[in-house]
């Protein structure tokens, strides 16, 4: 297919496309002409997964370039292509440093638990600026919550519910598909899921809110 015809198939526009392509988001077509190219059903696949990266996933145009460059390396097994768009997620929400306290709370909590996560995780890090943040605003005299006992008090009904969810995702990874397949859905619905998540917890928020009475 044309470039036009690639930009009608995903309803990007094609000014988009070509900058997508200029970026390296988006690998090139097979030249037929002079300034002509054709496409395939992979820049399809790869069209859809770079808009759903930017526009659903909010992540950076560069952070979306380290992502697709990572399902491109054959070499790269896919716990380290998802290493890399863990780091993506983690660096779309800026976040300032955590405590060495908040840290080390967090590492006691993974080791109860018995996770197996790498030393350099993104996700470790950010879990200990969210805790170090919610120490800062509790009033003076207050028990922090960057503690060993506070931070298992606090994180374990989330972490018994996420846990079977994530179980479940590696286990639904397909195994009958070709790499770059497997590799795209997975990082596609570890972007998107994560939204999707979130946007469920706001919303059985808001569930149990309309049902609960205020005091008179």
């Amino acid at each position: 297919m044309r470039l036009s015809e690639l930009s009608r198939a995903v309803g990007v526009p094609p000014a988009t496309v070509k900058w997508y392509l200029r970026v390296g988001l988006l690998p090139k077509g097979t030249p037929t002409a002079a300034n002509q190219a054709h496409y395939d059903v992979r820049h399809v696949r790869r069209l859809r997964l770079v808009r759903a990266l930017i526009e659903i996933g909010r992540l950076s145009v560069d952070a979306s370039r380290r992502v697709c460059d990572a399902i491109d390396d054959a070499d790269l097994p896919l716990h380290d292509v998802l290493g890399v768009v863990h780091r993506a997620l983690a660096d779309a929400g800026a976040h300032p440093g955590a405590t060495p306290e908040a840290s080390a709370a967090v590492d006691t909590f993974l080791d109860r638990r018995g996770w197996q996560v790498r030393p350099d995780a993104p996700a470790r890090a950010e879990l200990a600026a969210v805790l170090t943040a919610l120490t800062g605003l509790r009033d003076s005299g207050a028990p922090p919550v960057d503690t060993a006992d506070a931070v298992a008090h606090l994180l374990t009904p989330y972490a018994e519910a996420v846990q079977p969810l994530a179980a479940a995702e590696v286990a639904g990874v397909p195994t009958d598909l070709a790499r770059d397949e497997v590799v795209e859905q997975v990082v596609a619905g570890t972007v998107l899921m994560e939204r999707a998540l979130g946007a469920l917890r706001r919303l059985a928020q808001e569930h149990h809110w309309a049902g609960r009475r205020e005091p008179d």
